[in-house]
């Protein structure tokens, strides 16, 4: 069943320690941190935040399999167990398998197996349902690491013993051969794994599948790639069902291709395989309605997150719900290409595109009965009928993949994207038509198998691989700090990290955490978001701005009913000036910049939100100081000019004391030009590069040069004419969204060079 409303008495509410949280509280939920409870737990529990339907769950913590190491008495034997991991990858299966057999012998301690029988006993509601339960591994389901199909999933559990031992299973997957084989390549220690476990409600799956918020072929954000097939979706992730594909104009609703598939046979619950019976072989997973019902909710998603996503769903008799979501994986550079192709080409074979690129060479049918040897498909196109999750980490040397069947979100294809490898998948056919030592060009943007060699291929660059150098600094806008890490890569630091997201997504209003004594959950997102980020921007400047959400978003949260109702929530009770109303929240917010200092993040500055008077910025700093900070020494404090009005008294601002200043355009557009930036039908009059925004820029510039570092924030990549003043003028720093980055970093550097 899906999510319902919190329930009155939970098992997680009861009796230290607690091993638990349930994500039907949304205080509990807006706990369920990476590092609590895993990559796959804290992605459900957004999910949940947004109030979309998800299953009704309880996530086992980190702190329980750490807890079960100890009590067990095998901590130690573990770690002697791990310590012959080492390259080659091949080695793992012995030490992997003492590691399993000591997890699954070992005895559940007590207080341990008293609290998952509580949690058996209200999800199941007293054995009348049954239960899924699902491994939640802190790297898991990540922009940099998914462990797609890697950790496992058990279904249809049923009494307290199969919950138990399901657990179990559940922990010791992260030492199967896949996983240890994937962590020793992505570098990370297997030693440092820690799992936690999801319990939920099973949904009775009529049909299921994946769904991509942007097209993985092609990297298009304008396209959404739905998947769908009949029963659970363990036959669409392993590729052995090839599903009906969707591809949907996001903008419109549209559905641009449809790509309907027969399918003979579906998995249940129990893993089953199962005929289905002819007449029914050829109907429609979906409806035109559920269709778009799907796309609607992965947009939502997508923008809360701010990343494209990928959203596994299943259909119950009552209603689609949503499984998990995580961030797309292999195509943060397609934006800085595009593809053209000279004629003639002779296409072979066609299919579903499901990882980007192209690549060619002699073809290698791979018959998966016999045994895989890496070393024989360097610099192949493999060919094979259906890409398994097995197959794919073996594939890391091929010039190209295709397989049979299989569909473009299948665990294989999301393995290839990572290993950039272009792929073909859904080719029907490859394997007939192909044979060993054809020579082919695997196109991964359109789903092509061409004959001969690649110069009839041509690609053409966009913009750079490796970002030229600027005396600009481009810094970065980061919402989410998981893509940190991917950012760092091109970006000069961090200009804004705003703390909307991680305040906002757990859907509870921050004055309802600080009234039921629950600041620390506040403060603790707020570190250990810093300790991601500022890690990731390790000698690059990161800096964190407060809390600037409009009224109208804080309203929508559980708890903002007594929200007040204004025409104009942008330019209303916001900013700075709503926290300095509310100082225990924005003492709250700097107490966990405080810990992330404590723990060694220096490069951090704090930017203090939409100032209006320089008295507000000193405001700021005295609750700074109330929370252990001691601004200009631990933090860089800086304000954020977001008005004319603030232009003007700069000299006030300045006088104050000021480490840096960050001009943010959007607003200081809207405030300058009296339009709405949110507004429609003024949309027209909204120009960031206008004479008078201008203008006002070069006040700035005129009475801040020298004392202060100045920087310029907003859309400047969509505005060419205001990207060309910024540099003229000289300033130290424009931020530049993510996407845009590279392409605006080659723009600069010609701007500067003229």
């Amino acid at each position: 069943m899906a999510r319902k409303s919190s329930a009155k008495h939970s098992p997680c509410h009861s009796g230290p320690p607690r091993f638990c949280l349930d994500l039907r509280d949304p205080a509990l939920a807006a706990a369920a941190t990476e590092p609590l409870a895993g990559g796959k737990a804290a992605n459900l529990a957004r999910l949940a935040s947004l109030g979309l339907p998800t299953p009704a769950a309880i996530v086992l913590t980190t702190d329980a399999w750490h807890y079960f190491l100890r009590q067990a008495g095998i901590k130690r034997d573990l770690q002697r167990a791990l310590a012959p991991l080492k390259r080659p990858v091949e080695e793992v299966e012995e030490p992997g398998g003492r590691a399993r057999s000591l997890i699954l012998d070992a005895k559940m301690p007590v207080l341990l197996a008293d609290q998952i029988a509580d949690v058996f006993q209200e999800l199941s509601e007293n054995g009348i349902k049954r239960l899924a339960v699902r491994s939640s591994g802190v790297s898991e389901d990540s922009p940099e690491t998914s462990f797609s199909g890697m950790l496992s999933t058990v279904l249809g559990v049923s009494s307290l013993e199969e919950t138990l031992a399901a657990v179990k299973k559940c922990w010791s997957s992260s030492f199967n051969s896949r996983s240890l084989k994937y962590l020793v390549r992505m570098g990370l220690d297997a030693g440092a794994m820690a799992v936690a476990v999801i319990i939920q409600q099973l949904v009775i799956a009529r049909s299921s599948g994946v769904l991509f918020t942007v097209d993985p072929a092609t990297g298009d954000s304008g396209v959404a790639v739905l998947e769908a097939a009949f029963g659970y979706g363990s036959g669409v992730v392993s590729g052995e069902i090839t599903p009906d594909l969707y591809r949907i104009d996001k903008k419109t609703m549209a559905i641009m291709h449809w790509d309907a598939r027969p399918q003979q046979f579906y998995y249940s619950a129990d893993g089953s395989r199962r005929e289905i019976e002819p007449e029914r072989r050829e109907e429609a997973k979906l409806s035109k309605a559920e269709v778009g019902a799907l796309v609607s909710y992965g947009i939502r998603v997508e923008k809360s997150l701010a990343a494209p996503q990928d959203i596994e769903w299943c259909k119950s008799r009552e209603e689609l719900v949503l499984l998990q979501t995580r961030p797309v994986t292999g195509i943060e550079r397609l934006s800085l290409k595009q593809k053209k192709y000279s004629r003639p080409e002779v296409v072979i074979v066609r299919g579903v595109g499901a990882s980007p690129g192209v690549g060619w060479g002699e073809a290698m049918l791979v018959d998966l009965e016999n045994d895989i040897n890496s070393n024989d498909f360097k610099n192949r196109v493999v060919v094979v009928r259906r890409l398994t999750q097995d197959l794919a980490p073996h594939l890391k040397g091929a010039a190209a993949v295709l397989a049979d069947e299989g569909g473009a979100t299948s665990h294989g294809a999301n393995i290839l994207r990572e290993f950039r490898i272009p792929c073909v998948v859904g080719t029907r056919y490859g394997s007939s038509v192909l044979h060993s030592g054809d020579v082919v060009t695997v196109d991964g943007w359109r789903g092509l198998v061409l004959d001969g060699i690649g110069p009839r291929v041509k690609e053409e660059e966009v913009g750079p691989e490796q970002p030229v150098k600027t005396r600009t600094r481009l810094m970065t806008t980061i919402n989410v700090p998981e893509t940190a890490e991917k950012a760092a890569a091109i970006a000069d630091g961090v200009i804004s990290f705003r703390n909307d997201y991680l305040l906002l997504m757990g859907g509870v209003h921050p004055s309802r955490l600080l009234k039921s004594g629950r600041s620390d959950v506040l403060s603790g997102s707020v570190f250990e978001a810093l300790l991601i980020v500022s890690r990731a921007f390790a000698g690059k400047e990161v800096w964190y701005k407060t809390l600037d959400a409009p009224t109208d978003e804080f309203r929508r949260l559980r708890g903002g009913e007594d929200e007040p109702l204004e025409r104009n929530p942008l330019l209303g009770w916001r900013g700075i000036r709503r926290e300095l109303d509310d100082p225990a929240l924005l003492k709250a917010e700097y107490e966990g910049v405080r810990l992330a200092v404590e723990q060694g993040c220096r490069n951090l500055g704090v930017k203090v939100p939409f100032v209006r008077r320089a008295e507000e910025y000193e405001w700021a700093r005295q609750v700074a100081k109330q929370a252990g900070l001691k601004p200009h020494e631990d933090v860089a404090f800086g304000a954020s000019i977001e008005t004319p009005a603030a232009v003007l008294m700069l000299d006030d601002i300045l006088a104050a004391g000021v480490d840096f200043l960050s001009i943010g355009v959007n607003d200081l557009t809207m405030c300058c030009l009296g339009v709405d930036r949110d507004s429609e039908r003024v949309a027209d009059y909204f120009d960031p590069g206008s004479a008078a925004v201008i203008r006002l820029l070069e006040e700035v510039v005129q009475n801040a040069r020298g004392k202060a570092f100045i920087a310029a924030t907003g859309d400047i990549a969509q505005t060419p004419k205001l990207m060309q003043a910024l540099v003229r003028m000289r300033f130290d720093a424009i931020g530049i969204a993510l996407p845009y980055l590279a392409t605006a970093r080659a723009q600069v550097a010609k701007m500067e060079g003229s």
